[in-house]
């Protein structure tokens, strides 16, 4: 009986357990399995909550970071240091709540000057006050959400309108003023108010302006868009393309040169001692006629596409999307910094060659200090110029336009221009505020300053970037441009510039090339003046004459 017992115990392969037949009971056996399976699925239901409510986590956060607070914030308090403060406040007018407790004190007069622009916009609008006060209404209770809440605890409904009505007119009126130069202020105001207009504290709702415009345009508000957009082209960015023709017809110059230094040296020699100089088309004078034409074809063709179409994209690519707009003026300049530009270039069969023969060259000569191919650029302007960069303008005023392109014997950098003056700075801090307290996922401004700063030390080479067109100052001395941005430089975070890494790696592989430090030695001793150059081709036309008489010498030429 013992025995048939033991025989009688089983181990299930599936449990691992024993089970024993006579003591087996089918209610207890399935009990426990209900009981496993639901623990099992509870546990994998759980499992799925928690994951899911770490990525949730994840989503809520991203959202917050991007799209919480006032679309209007204040600046960041780590920003405003005792030698920048004062840049984050107006100088003239008060736009918004955030400072309008000085319109009682340093800015009492421009409170004045808001009613009599008030009143003018509305005559030239040809609408009744009523109006366009009514409509500014529908938009203000909106327009409390751009600006933090503890700003507007001193206003009701009906003083906020009235702030927004009254400055939303001195702002149209003035861009209006400024565009066609019907303004009656000294330009020392003028110059004030467009800077107070670009502070970040000092900005208005795009909805309000828009309210405003679109009843003077019966419902259609984009003639206000297009005055903005060319306010902020010609008055802040002060876009022209006056350098480019400055720039070709110096290389046109030297371009006629060599094909004369050609011509005179290999050319016509070589005919007169053939015997055949009685032909005018290989005299001197044939040649120079020739290169003559040449030249001036090139240069009238470079001034007419620069004239014809040096601003037609203007303002096409600055058109702003139909389905958005911008919370304010200087989210719009802003944009116009930092959009990117969508060309297609097309690489031809010659640019290609080009890059293979550049590749080859650099191949035969040996590096001078490998490994500094990194994220840092160690190089000033007037040492990258020393090592065969050049600089040039790029075609647009974004930020997002700035490219190095290789070839065979030098490189060349291309640096969107930016005009420097009074206001340069402060408009440079408020849009690092605004891209700071945005929370973007590209901070272009703050990577365009570092990169700028890391080119600049002293006034020789904000002398190089303004001789190039890179710079165009109207501060004063080059010293207090690189004062300037090296100021600026100082208030970033080192690794605040990692969208031009790209750019300052080709730089630094660049500056390595043997091949073409003596390319550039060779052009700074020899092109670097006129006097330079023409002993150059006056040497080099007696090195051929020379040569070619002494060949004939040697070997007479038999008729």
């Amino acid at each position: 009986m013992a025995e048939m017992q033991l025989n009688e115990i089983r181990v299930d392969p599936l449990t691992n357990r024993q089970e024993d037949p006579l003591s087996n009971r089918p209610e207890q056996g399935s009990k426990m399995a209900m009981s496993e399976i639901q623990g099992t699925s509870s546990q994998t239901n759980g499992r799925s909550l928690w994951l899911s409510g770490i990525m949730r986590g994840v989503e809520e956060a991203k959202t917050k970071q991007r799209y919480s607070g006032p679309m209007i914030p204040k600046v960041p308090d780590n920003l405003k240091d005792d030698e920048n403060k004062e840049c984050y406040e107006p100088s003239v007018v008060s736009i918004g709540p955030y400072h309008y407790k000085d319109r009682q004190n340093k800015l009492h007069e421009a409170e004045k000057l808001k009613v009599q622009m008030a009143r003018e916009f509305v005559l030239y609008t040809k609408k009744d006050i009523e109006i366009l006060y009514s409509e500014v209404a529908k938009v203000a209770e909106n327009a409390k959400r751009f600006y933090e809440g503890c700003s507007l605890s001193c206003f009701d409904d009906e003083q906020f309108t009235r702030m927004m009505f009254l400055d939303g007119c001195f702002i149209l009126q003035f861009i209006r003023g400024v565009m066609y130069n019907k303004l009656d202020m000294s330009d020392q105001q003028i110059i004030l108010v467009k800077r107070d207009l670009l502070l970040l504290e000092n900005q208005l709702p795009f909805s309000v302006l828009k309210s405003l415009m679109s009843l003077k345009n019966d419902g259609d508000d984009r003639g206000m868009e297009i005055n903005i957009n060319d306010f902020l082209l010609l008055q802040i960015l002060q876009q022209s393309d006056q350098r480019r023709p400055v720039w070709v017809l110096s290389w046109l110059v030297k371009g006629y040169l060599l094909l004369l230094l050609i011509y005179t040296s290999v050319i016509y020699p070589f005919h007169i001692l053939q015997g055949s100089g009685d032909y005018f088309f290989i005299s001197p004078l044939f040649g120079i006629l020739v290169a003559g034409v040449i030249f001036v074809c090139k240069m009238v063709a470079s001034l007419m596409r620069s004239l014809l179409c040096g601003n037609k994209w203007q303002a096409a690519k600055y058109h702003w999307p139909p389905h958005q707009e911008p919370a304010h003026i200087l989210e719009l300049l802003y944009s116009m910094f930092t959009r990117s530009q969508k060309e297609k270039h097309k690489q031809c069969l010659r640019s290609c060659c080009i890059h293979y023969l550049s590749e080859c060259l650099g191949n035969l000569f040996p590096k001078s200090k490998p490994g500094k191919y990194g994220h840092n650029l160690y190089y000033s302007a007037k040492d990258l110029r020393k090592v065969g960069i050049h600089f040039k303008p790029s075609k647009t005023s974004t930020l997002t336009d700035v490219k190095f392109e290789s070839s065979i014997f030098y490189g060349t950098l291309k640096i969107p221009s930016i005009t420097i003056e009074k206001a340069t700075k402060s408009m440079l801090l408020n849009l690092l505020a605004y891209e700071t307290a945005a929370f973007l996922d590209d901070l272009w401004v703050t990577s365009y300053i570092r990169f700028i700063d890391s080119l600049i030390d002293d006034a020789e080479d904000v002398r190089v970037l303004r001789s190039n067109g890179i710079l165009i100052n109207y501060l004063g001395p080059d010293q207090e441009v690189a004062d300037l941005f090296n100021q600026i430089g100082r208030s970033l975070e080192p690794n605040s510039n990692i969208v031009y890494n790209d750019v300052k790696r080709k730089i630094n592989l660049s500056c390595d090339s043997i091949w073409k430090k003596w390319i550039a030695e060779w052009h700074q001793t020899y092109f670097s003046s006129p006097w330079a150059f023409i002993a150059f081709i006056a040497a080099a036309a007696g090195l051929v004459l020379t040569a070619t008489q002494t060949y004939y010498t040697v070997y007479p030429y038999k008729s």
